[in-house]
């Protein structure tokens, strides 16, 4: 179960809410919406608040800032939607929106009044950043922000489909309908808009709540409707009504989309009806007894005692009656009960009798038509007509698919085809050995590829007409993708493209493509390698082009792949040794990588000798990174550095970062801290987390600079928004500056319990960070972190805890703690552990001081 977020709109002095949410969000607030409660943004306990007009202005600014950076100023969806948002956000009544995420604080053992003020310290810094956007009219600084949230770009997350461009995360109850509230005259009830004007007078003695912007109402002792505009849309004339539901019409083609209205079953002299409220229109007149919803626009009707089903759409009544009432197993299949048997009476939507039949042994088939498959095994398979007829019996096999009017069978090793919708069998003349519809029905409708005794063929059963005659020269049709299909002859391969219904010419081998998004096919022929654009045109695949296809060939499935290395092999023999020269910069650097994760690091070093001839700051790098390693035989530390110093004058990051590391531990370069600190520094502002994270271990530790915790942190920081994460040494130095609420949030990313548990225990044994003290719990995480390290702060609480004479006193762990201790020489009070009873109280605030560190 998900854990939401919601969203409200109240008034300063929180005595009045919108009466329903705005948004219910889970976990996170989107991306796209965050500058909205940047203004005022404040905690009251376990809620946010922020002031909603101001929001409102910063959210414009963003999203004006959206629109010229996607040029979205002539998408009329984009303007439609957020038009309609904005105007339900300039609508709201009140002042502020509230932020609840209590749903959210409760999966934490931290408490939720300390989680919401740390909430509200991220949402404020992260606002910083849309501010800085905004100023500087740049969404780059905000793209490490959205990484988080699994987008690459604002206009990926504005086009998914339900986010609808922003709207899509509020509630259509709110956005959909006219904000109203009732009052109360003479005790009688009306209706007044946002702005206090009264639009309907009090002339009701009761108005319920809104649904939909619907409501129920009460005058003279009668029922009926009005909506949020203040209009009574069904007058009370019924002496009782019940509540709103969606009913719809079932159409036959899946392809319509489904328009509900909204309807009440009504009462009049103890009878009830149907009225579509919107309209106003009896749909079913009040004369049944009793009167329910089966589903769609299908209802259960009883009169004189008997049930019958109605259709209020088509006003149609089944003839058939039951003393019972029916009930629906699919869309268009209803059944009664019977005493003394499991059976079900089965009808179709025209009310025919389909016979008697347990559970799910019925299935459907396009236009009324239905399958029989008894539990039973061995038991053949039978089809049923719209009729209740049986059009056929003892079948071994069914082919069918939920977007065909057609269907496949076997009977007596034979296949048949027949047309539901036509209700003919097809191709009655031709013996059918074979069908195979593979994946077709994704791309077509009712096509089928067929062996008969002439061959292979494609053959369009909607139309009944084969699209490519059955031949015998045709070994094996098969889909390729999308709408093309293969077909294997014994000289090669053909594709068929379904969109123009035309056969290619002959190739020696046909596969699927490797970068979908430009090319679809690949075409060998003997030499040459071609392949289908987009547009079906065929080109002649370039060298660089190859290179590419070779770099991704793990796409391909094993017999494809095995074409593509033949032919791969054949075009470097004959292109000769330059084929590398071929390439371009993106292909050879990925030839480079993919050889070095083959561990072919000999062919790599060619490849990346020619991109660092071409200047090329990746391919430099990583040359250099072979050179510098000691694990390699190609080892060459001095050319290696060179290297890292070439790419570091073009900005790489990444040979700054390593330039950086040997400056620092004088390997191969005289150790120069200077220069390490402007090489790491270079790093990190030019994207690499990595040399941040190098810089604020040099202020962590105190290595070779005085030790400044304040610098660490700041470092530390930006290389978290880089996404490299020091959450242990950030725990660290909030621990020693006492900000222990911000460590606890650090410890919660803690999933593998790496470095926690020895905070944990001394945040709940002293009730730190808003963790309530928790002495049991302080112990667990004693323990558990005594599994990681050797914390001699540790050992020394657990054994004050199991001391005789604690409230938490065990001899058994007792005696373990003093032995560890003994064994690993920590130093003890014995004292206080043996004889003085006296509360411990320990005020260190410093970890260095409370246990022991691993070595870094």
């Amino acid at each position: 179960m998900a854990h939401r977020i919601y969203i409200y709109n109240v008034n300063t002095s929180l005595t009045e809410i919108h009466p329903t949410y705005l948004g219910e969000w889970n976990y996170v607030i989107s991306p796209l919406l965050l500058p909205l409660f940047g203004i005022n943004l404040h905690s009251k306990r376990t809620q946010l608040y922020a002031n909603r007009q101001g929001g409102i202005e910063l959210l414009r600014k963003f999203y004006n800032l959206l629109v010229d950076e996607y040029h979205l100023q002539e998408n009329l969806k984009f303007e439609q939607a957020t038009h309609k948002m904005f105007e339900f956000l300039d609508d709201l009544p009140f002042e502020n929106f509230q932020i609840d995420g209590t749903d959210v604080f409760n999966m934490n053992e931290e408490s939720n009044n300390s989680q919401c003020k740390t909430w509200k310290l991220e949402i404020q810094e992260q606002i910083q950043l849309y501010l800085l956007a905004i100023e500087t009219k740049n969404l780059a600084v905000l793209h490490p922000l959205l990484e988080t949230f699994g987008y690459t770009s604002f206009l990926d997350l504005l086009q998914t489909d339900w986010v609808e461009y922003g709207l899509g995360y509020w509630n259509p109850d709110t956005y959909k309908y006219h904000y109203v509230e009732t009052f109360q005259e003479n005790n009688l009830y009306g209706l007044k808009n946002s702005n206090g004007e009264t639009i309907l007078p009090p002339t009701y003695a009761q108005i319920e709540t809104f649904d939909q912007g619907i409501a129920c109402v009460e005058k003279n002792n009668k029922f009926g409707f009005i909506n949020t505009l203040g209009k009574e849309i069904v007058p009370c004339i019924y002496d009782n009504i019940q509540s709103p539901f969606d009913i719809y019409e079932i159409t036959p083609t899946t392809d319509d989309t489904l328009e509900f209205q909204k309807a009440s079953i009504v009462t009049t002299q103890n009878k009830q009806g149907l009225v579509a409220i919107e309209k106003n229109q009896l749909l079913i007149p009040t004369q049944y007894e009793e009167l329910n919803h089966i589903f769609a626009n299908y209802f259960n009707a009883r009169k004189n005692g008997t049930y019958r089903i109605i259709n209020s759409a088509k006003e149609t009544t089944f003839d058939i009656e039951s003393e019972t009432p029916f009930q629906f197993e699919y869309v268009n299949l209803f059944f009664t009960s019977q005493k003394n048997t499991a059976k079900r009476n089965y009808y179709n939507d025209n009310g025919v009798l389909l016979g008697e039949y347990f559970e799910n042994e019925l299935h459907q088939l396009p236009n009324n038509y239905f399958y029989l498959k008894p539990f039973k095994p061995l038991k053949e398979i039978t089809i049923i007509n719209p009729r209740g007829e049986k059009l056929e019996t003892e079948i071994n096999q069914i082919i069918t698919l939920s977007n065909y009017q057609t269907l496949a069978y076997n009977k007596a090793e034979k296949w048949y085809l027949y047309d539901c919708v036509k209700q003919q069998y097809l191709l009655e003349n031709t013996e059918i050995q074979k069908v195979n519809i593979d994946y077709l029905s994704n791309y077509f409708q009712n096509l089928y590829i067929l062996k008969t005794k002439n061959g292979n063929g494609i053959y369009d059963a909607s139309q009944n007409n084969w699209l490519l005659p059955p031949n015998l020269e045709y070994l094996k049709i098969a889909h390729l993708r999308k709408q093309f299909l293969k077909i294997k002859v014994n000289q090669g391969m053909y594709y068929w493209d379904g969109s123009t219904q035309q056969l290619s010419p002959l190739y020696n081998y046909i596969s699927e493509a490797i970068n979908f998004e430009e090319v679809e096919l690949l075409l060998y022929a003997e030499d040459t390698l071609y392949y289908l654009d987009e547009e079906a045109k065929i080109e002649k695949a370039t060298p660089a082009q190859i290179g590419q296809f070779n770099n991704n060939k793990e796409y391909l499935d094993k017999s494809d792949q095995e074409q593509f290395k033949n032919f791969y092999g054949k075009w470097k023999k004959q292109i000769g040794q330059e084929y590398l020269n071929h390439f371009d910069n993106d292909t050879l650097y990925q030839l480079g990588l993919n050889l070095l994760r083959e561990d072919n690091t000999e062919e790599a070093i060619e490849v990346f000798k020619i991109g660092a001839n071409r200047n090329h700051s990746e391919m430099m790098t990583e040359l250099g990174i072979i050179y510098t390693n000691e694990e390699e035989p190609q080892i060459n530390l001095d050319l290696g550095l060179q290297l890292f110093e070439r790419a570091t004058a073009l900005k790489s990051k990444v040979a700054s970062n390593n330039l950086g590391y040997h400056y620092q531990n004088g390997i191969g370069r005289k150790q120069d801290i200077k220069k390490a600190i402007e090489a790491y520094q270079n790093a990190g502002q030019w994207g690499n987390g990595l040399g941040f994270g190098n810089l604020g271990d040099l202020y962590y530790y105190g290595e070779h600079v005085d030790q400044d915790y304040e610098k660490a942190l700041d470092y530390y920081l930006k290389a978290q928004k880089l996404k490299y994460f020091y959450s242990e040494q950030l725990t660290d130095i909030y621990f020693q500056k006492e900000e222990y609420t911000k460590a606890v949030s650090l410890l919660k990313k803690d999933y593998d319990k790496e470095f926690s548990p020895i905070y944990y225990g001394i945040m709940y044994e002293r009730g730190l960070g808003g963790l309530k003290e928790n002495i049991t719990k302080a112990i667990n995480h004693y323990e558990k972190a005594l599994t990681i390290n050797n914390y001699p702060y540790a050992v020394q609480q657990l054994l004050f805890h199991y001391r005789p004479d604690s409230e938490y006193q065990n001899t058994q762990q007792f005696e373990k703690w003093i032995n560890y201790a003994e064994e690993n020489e920590i130093e003890l009070d014995y004292e206080q552990l043996g004889i003085n009873k006296t509360e411990q109280k320990t005020k260190k605030s410093l970890l260095n001081k409370l246990f022991k560190k691993k070595d870094k």
